[in-house]
């Protein structure tokens, strides 16, 4: 009975790993050198990784909202209106409740596996 706990866990984890390893779809055909597009499987938004040509290696990330492309020159103004109308925190928020879902879940099933093992290995040598 405790090794299919065991067994469903592993299961289970390799699942959740797979998943977080899909989660993402870069979008290279829409890519250029400044941006990265990239689509979120699990919140169904497309988000874009700018990199400004005068930063070493700082990149910022946003959601697109009622866009598929952006170009550098519209950065300012389109981040404006979205952070007035509460769009882009709403987008930020639902990304984050996936992703602490995600890690909750992910780290769960690990303590499960780690406190099953545990206990199977302790049974057995008080049993011998």
């Amino acid at each position: 009975m405790k090794n299919k706990k065991v067994i469903i866990s592993i299961i289970t984890l390799c699942i959740l790993l797979i998943l977080g390893f899909l989660r993402w779809d870069n979008l290279e055909s829409e890519s250029s050198v400044d941006f990265k597009y990239k689509y979120d499987r699990w919140t169904g938004q497309k988000w874009v990784d700018f990199y400004p040509p005068l930063a070493s290696s700082n990149s910022m990330e946003f959601p697109l909202i009622y866009i598929d492309k952006i170009n550098q020159d519209d950065i300012n103004k389109y981040l404006g209106k979205q952070a007035l109308t509460g769009e882009l925190v709403n987008k930020w928020i639902e990304r984050t409740k996936f992703t602490d879902g995600y890690l909750g879940l992910l780290f769960m099933n690990i303590i499960v596996i780690i406190y099953s093992c545990f206990r199977i290995f302790v049974l057995k040598r008080k049993n011998t």
